[in-house]
C-alpha cells in the first residue's frame, strides 16, 4: 500500500506541461530523480520505479497530450492500460521497464506506446480490453512515437510483426491493417518533422489523414467567416481553425465552438502563439507548434497549416 502511495504521489511531479504565458523558473525533474535525497522515506524499489516514470514521460512528451493515468508496478507481463472505478491505469512489470534502460528496444518501446496510445486517446477499455478500432488506434499512436523516438519505418514494422506475434486477443483484427495504421501513424511524425511550410488551398479538400488526423468533417465550416489557419495537434483527432479575430474554432458534436485564440508571441524562436483549454503551444516561422516538457526542453508537437486566401 505505501508503495502504490508513493508511486501516485511521484507520478503527479511528471506530468507533460505546455509551453505558458508567463515565463517562471524551471524545475529540471530530470536532475530532482537523479537525487538521492528523492528515495529518502521510499523502499529500494522505488528508484526502478522512478526509471519506469522516466521512460512513460519520454513517450508522453512526444505527443503535446497530458498525461490522464496513473503509474503503477503490478503482476503483470509487461504493461497493461485499463480502468478501476473510472480511474485510468497504467500497470507495469519492473523488469519489462527495465529492459527499456539499455540499448533501443523498439519491440518494448511498440508495446507501451500502444498501452500509452489507449489511455491519451481515451479509449473506453470496456470489459477491461480495448475494441478492435481502439488496438487499431493505439497502432497508429505505436507508429507516431517510434518515429519521433528514432526508430526507421522498417525497424517500427519489425516491432509491429513482435506485438502481432504475441497478441493473443483473439480478436482477428487484420495484420494488414495494424501494420497499416502503424505506418499511418510514422508516416505523419515523417510530415510532422518536415522542414516545410504546409500552405492549402482553402477550397481545396486537405488530405488530412496524411498530417496527423483522419476522417474529420469539415462541412458545416464552410460558411463560417474566413480561416487563416487549419492546427492539428499530434495523435488527436481535432482539426482546429483560426480566424481574422484570432479566434480559435473546432467542431464538437457537429456544432462550432471557440475554444481559444491565438496571441502574439514575445518569446524568441515564436511567431505566435497557439492557445486551446488552458494549454499554451509557440509556433514558429514554419508553423511547427511546441510544448514545454518536464525534461526541460522544447518539443515539436503539432502543426500549423496557412490558408492560401
Amino acid at each position: 500500500m505505501f508503495r502504490k502511495l508513493g508511486s501516485i504521489i511521484l507520478v503527479s511531479c511528471l506530468v507533460f506541461v505546455s509551453c505558458q504565458e508567463d515565463t517562471k523558473p524551471v524545475v529540471n525533474l530530470e536532475e530532482d530523480l537523479n537525487r538521492e535525497s528523492v528515495l529518502v522515506g521510499f523502499d529500494t524499489d522505488m528508484s526502478d520505479d522512478i526509471a519506469a516514470y522516466k521512460t512513460v514521460v519520454n513517450v508522453i512528451r512526444e505527443t503535446g497530450l497530458s498525461q490522464n493515468f496513473v503509474i503503477l508496478p503490478g503482476d503483470v507481463s509487461n504493461v497493461k492500460a485499463y480502468m478501476d472505478n473510472n480511474e485510468r491505469i497504467l500497470e507495469y512489470n519492473p523488469d519489462f521497464m527495465e529492459h527499456l534502460q539499455g540499448d533501443t528496444n523498439w519491440h518494448g518501446i511498440s508495446v507501451l506506446a500502444r498501452q500509452i496510445g489507449h489511455h491519451l486517446s481515451n479509449a473506453k477499455l470496456e470489459g477491461g480490453a480495448p475494441s478492435i478500432e481502439e488496438e487499431i488506434e493505439a497502432d497508429k499512436y505505436a507508429g507516431f512515437v517510434l518515429y519521433k523516438m528514432g526508430a526507421t519505418l522498417d525497424e517500427a514494422l519489425k516491432a509491429m510483426e513482435f506485438v502481432i506475434s504475441e497478441d493473443s486477443l483473439g480478436k482477428g483484427i487484420s495484420k494488414n491493417s495494424r501494420l497499416v495504421s502503424l505506418t499511418k501513424g510514422w508516416n505523419n511524425a515523417n510530415i510532422l518533422m518536415s522542414d516545410t511550410v504546409l500552405i492549402a488551398d482553402v477550397d481545396s479538400s486537405l488530405s488530412v489523414d496524411e498530417i496527423v488526423v483522419s476522417n474529420v468533417d469539415t462541412s458545416s465550416i464552410n460558411d463560417k467567416p474566413v480561416y487563416l489557419y487549419r492546427v492539428f495537434l499530434a495523435i488527436e483527432k481535432t482539426m482546429y481553425f483560426v480566424d481574422e479575430q484570432d479566434q480559435v474554432f473546432t467542431e464538437v458534436n457537429g456544432e462550432i465552438k471557440n475554444i481559444g485564440l491565438k496571441k502574439d508571441s514575445n518569446k524568441p524562436g515564436f511567431d505566435w502563439i497557439f492557445v486551446k483549454d488552458g494549454d499554451s503551444y509557440g509556433v514558429d516561422k514554419k508553423g511547427k507548434l511546441w510544448a514545454f516538457s518536464t525534461d526541460g526542453n522544447f518539443h515539436v508537437v503539432g502543426q500549423s497549416i496557412k490558408l492560401n486566401l
